[in-house]
């Protein structure tokens, strides 16, 4: 198991302050320790329409040059809307992922079902602005709007050599069993699963919750995220302090146990806030090192136990 960078932290949305351009997001990962980089395909990141031939391959050389794997790319896609404009501009929109997916030397471009979107107000984003569904009359007809799309998309991908990961992340999907229920459903070798232990809600605290996911999911796992907010505990070990409890020690137990070799990968998505007031980027630097420390802690102790049972 590989430990991660979403650039989704550092685009300028959660903390008062500017995005860290790309470029120098990378070699702020790997100077921090990070082993890959996951780009956001949004601006002012990796939005695929200002990307030119030019600019993707000094990305793919600068990712080659700092030996910083381009983990995925991942597009904040609705493939649910009843509107046909809506879904076949997000059909579009995906498809240049994969091609820019492709074009960085990534394996894999990490996609939703249904992604309600991130509004900015005064250049800090919010999700209280897109939380009720738009189409609550169509919750039946929305699987099979996703279904189609992802058919058409994971065709499209396996053309391109890129694997399609599809994220356990509401709406429409809501839970790990429902991302394996579109696998059957696509039915192709270039769609597979990104399961983030905390979408999947109040069992996301179970450790047996967390063991099922890796078992059930097996090799059609190939990418995973973890978030929160975290400290320093007295014996010096780092811990999760943001709620709701999540059971990343099992899920990472079960990870290594089963040989899992993909990426997880580090994203503060949420608004950064200290005494009641929208914090700057040092609030979530501060976060981002200690999330670091505490995966590879994790990962350490369950190789470290993998061993012992050896």
């Amino acid at each position: 198991m590989k430990i991660g960078l979403y650039s989704i932290t550092y685009l300028g949305i959660w903390y008062k302050g500017d995005a860290i351009p790309l470029k120098d997001l990378m070699r702020f990962a790997k100077e921090e320790g990070w082993e890959g980089i996951e780009f956001d395909t949004k601006r002012p990141h990796a939005a695929p329409m200002d990307l030119s031939e030019d600019d993707r391959k000094e990305l793919r050389d600068l990712a080659g040059e700092l030996d910083l794997p381009i983990s995925a790319v991942s597009p904040n896609c609705d493939l649910s809307s009843p509107v046909p404009e809506h879904r076949e501009a997000m059909i579009c929109y995906v498809r240049e992922c994969i091609k820019l997916a492709r074009d960085l030397g990534s394996p894999i471009c990490k996609i939703f079902a249904a992604w309600r979107g991130v509004a900015t107000r005064d250049g800090l984003g919010s999700y209280e602005y897109t939380r009720n569904d738009p189409f609550p009359e169509w919750v039946d007809d929305r699987w099979w709007f996703v279904v189609d799309s992802l058919q058409e998309l994971s065709k499209f991908a396996e053309d391109q050599g890129i694997i399609l990961a599809l994220q356990n992340h509401g709406p429409v999907v809501r839970n790990y069993r429902d991302v394996l229920a579109l696998i059957e459903e696509v039915d192709s070798p270039a769609f597979k699963a990104c399961m983030d232990i905390p979408c999947e809600g109040r069992k996301a605290g179970s450790p047996e919750w967390a063991r099922k996911i890796v078992r059930e999911t097996g090799d059609l796992m190939v990418h995973s995220h973890y978030n929160g907010e975290f400290m320093r505990d007295t014996d010096g070990r780092i811990k999760l302090v943001s709620e709701p409890e999540v059971a990343y020690d099992a899920f990472v137990d079960a990870l290594i146990e089963s040989n899992y070799n993909g990426f997880m990968n580090w994203e503060f998505c949420h608004p950064a806030m200290e005494g009641g007031q929208p914090a700057g980027i040092d609030y979530v630097h501060k976060h981002t090192r200690l999330a670091l420390e505490f995966m590879k802690q994790l990962r350490d102790d369950a190789q470290l136990r993998l061993q012992e049972k050896a």
